[in-house]
């Protein structure tokens, strides 16, 4: 009967240690909600503070594309030349200078930094925040043809010498996107 109570007793707690244990799509879902918490729409005042240093940046990223230069960006914000890390979607601008110019020529570009929705903000103290913009970016090729699309980025700034200055950038990946596009429509 002991035995039978302690192997009991044994089954009970390694079914429920069983039941703790998060599958991997829960975290990456629990990752996507967790980095949107705390992005809010901006005051309109706040809004012209950011919005500018965004289009700033938007303008510089989309000349180095279109004149496949990447440095055109890194002269502005040599930040964004650290950490680069395509599988996480951090400071990826290279990767579409490159890819966006291997097989055609770009002529022109157009961006529309809230196409797809508000910018957000997450206030970190007083000169650091972080951006969310959900923008489009079409590019125009010789042939006239276009390419480009839908961003979603968490662009990050700093504040130095009364100036907002891009620090870092965090582009949604696929998965990481397709994830955010189900928790929106949850909402």
């Amino acid at each position: 009967m002991k035995n039978f109570l302690i192997g009991s007793l044994m089954i009970v707690i390694l079914l429920s240690l069983l039941g703790c244990q998060q599958n991997k799509t829960q975290t990456e879902n629990n990752s996507v909600q967790e980095g949107m918490k705390g992005f809010v729409e901006p005051e309109p005042s706040d809004w012209v503070k950011y919005i500018k240093p965004i289009t700033e940046y938007m303008y510089y990223r989309t000349q180095a594309v279109v004149n496949n230069d990447i440095n055109i960006l890194w002269d502005q914000y040599q930040a964004l030349k650290d950490n680069i890390d395509l599988k996480q979607g951090i400071n990826v601008e290279k990767y579409e200078v490159e890819s966006l110019n291997e097989s055609f020529e770009l002529i022109d570009a157009n961006f529309n930094i809230e196409s797809n929705g508000r910018i957000k903000v997450k206030t970190i103290n007083d000169n650091e925040v972080i951006v969310l913009i959900h923008s489009g970016i079409a590019y125009l090729r010789n042939d006239f043809g276009d390419s480009g699309g839908e961003h979603l980025i968490k662009v990050f700034l700093e504040q130095k010498d009364n100036h907002w200055t891009v620090v870092k950038t965090d582009e949604y990946t696929l998965p990481e996107y397709k994830e955010w596009v189900k928790q929106q429509e949850k909402e």
